[in-house]
């Protein structure tokens, strides 16, 4: 089933509601393995990416109260993490329960009434029916066995529940991972096609020499102009519109690496569950001992969900650029708006040419536009660079 980023990691429908435990009941779970010293790094993973969701939701209302004072690098990272919902409390909530849910059938103990019967009926073999304490022995030891072919029926009946709910929330992950692989490779094409056809850009600089005209124009009220200082006005204009071209191309290259980073991320990681989930030895068609070491498995790939936070996705203050004009960063900041935006935009559904055999919009083999290199094949080196 296809998802958009408007379904990806929403509520779990398949929850079994007999076995999910209440919120105090979850949070008490991880209090006790906490103090017993288990699970720490899921414990403390929860805690600082509850945290960064806390910074994210305070971010985003100080940008919409006052949109010129956001850090850019952090506008960029918040907003991919928004959009492909990299962090949620609907997969930490999942990942939780998977470990809670996974503790309990780990406790369930079949060996105990299993020995017991096996000793049972040993003993009885070696009692005389004609005996009448040995009759009422066996009596005895018959109703116990009883008693405890019910109880295994019992935890083989739980047991299926608990392994039916892992399972559940294993390809709740993994088909919400893939979800989010996909919308970043889309992303990616879009930001990629945003860059080469340039027209926001081209809009942005338009906007940047009218401004410039309109200064000059308001200063031939005050002053007469020379045709040198024209000309200097006509240079500054050149230059500033220059550097935001730069700054944008910069832009547009780490946006995408930053879902690059999140798309490579997602597709491991629903690898490694696709292949405890589908494959032969994968835990559909495994019982006892075995499924619950695939099952453990499986939770440490969740773990690592938690854990193993990439340091490019981590919010830090970029360095203020004193040299930058005020009017281009602000229309730096229109430009990284305008991008998340249009990666934003759900009804936009363009084919993903990473996904076709052919990847290129042109047939013509002997074609050498731009469109033929990667992203990074198309940075400016540095020493070719202007200022």
């Amino acid at each position: 089933m296809k998802k958009d980023a408007t379904t990806i990691f929403g509520p779990r429908v398949t929850a079994r509601k007999a076995l999910q435990p209440t919120p105090e009941g979850l949070d008490a779970f991880l209090e006790q393995m906490k103090k017993q010293g288990t699970l720490m790094p899921l414990v403390k993973g929860l805690a600082r990416l509850r945290l960064l969701l806390i910074d994210i939701d305070a971010f985003e209302q100080r940008r919409r109260l006052d949109p010129g004072q956001q850090d850019l690098h952090d506008r960029m990272v918040f907003g991919i993490l928004l959009h492909t919902r990299f962090i949620n409390e609907d997969l930490l909530q999942a990942v939780t329960l998977f470990h809670y849910h996974l503790r309990t059938l780990a406790s369930l103990d079949l060996e105990s009434p299993v020995e017991f019967i096996v000793a049972a009926e040993r003993t009885m073999k070696k009692l005389n029916r004609k005996k009448i304490d040995h009759a009422l022995r066996m009596v005895r030891l018959t109703e116990m066995i009883e008693e405890r072919k019910k109880m295994i029926a019992g935890i083989e009946a739980r047991r299926a529940q608990l392994s039916a709910e892992l399972r559940s929330i294993a390809w709740y992950v993994q088909d919400n991972l893939v979800a989010t692989e996909m919308l970043c490779r889309k992303s990616i094409v879009i930001l990629v096609e945003i860059g080469l056809e340039k027209q926001k850009e081209s809009e942005l600089i338009e906007a940047i020499r009218k401004q410039f005209k309109k200064e000059l124009s308001a200063s031939l009220g005050v002053r007469q102009l020379t045709t040198d200082a024209v000309a200097k006005a006509k240079h500054v204009v050149d230059r500033l519109t220059h550097k935001l071209s730069r700054l944008i191309r910069d832009d547009v290259y780490h946006l995408s690496q930053l879902y690059e980073v999140i798309h490579d991320r997602m597709q491991v990681a629903a690898k490694e569950l696709g292949g405890f989930l589908t494959g032969a030895a994968g835990v559909q068609g495994n019982k006892g001992q075995d499924s619950i070491e695939l099952f453990q498995r499986i939770g440490e790939v969740l773990v690592s969900l938690i854990t193993d936070y990439p340091r490019e996705l981590k919010p830090y203050k970029s360095a203020v650029d004193t040299t930058t004009n005020a009017l281009v960063l602000e229309k730096r900041r229109e430009m990284v708006d305008h991008l998340l935006e249009q990666v934003g935009i759900e009804r936009r559904r363009k084919s993903d040419r990473r996904t076709t055999p052919d990847r290129r919009k042109r047939q013509d083999p002997d074609y050498r536009g731009s469109e033929r290199r990667v992203l990074r094949d198309r940075r400016t080196r540095a020493g070719r660079r202007g200022s």
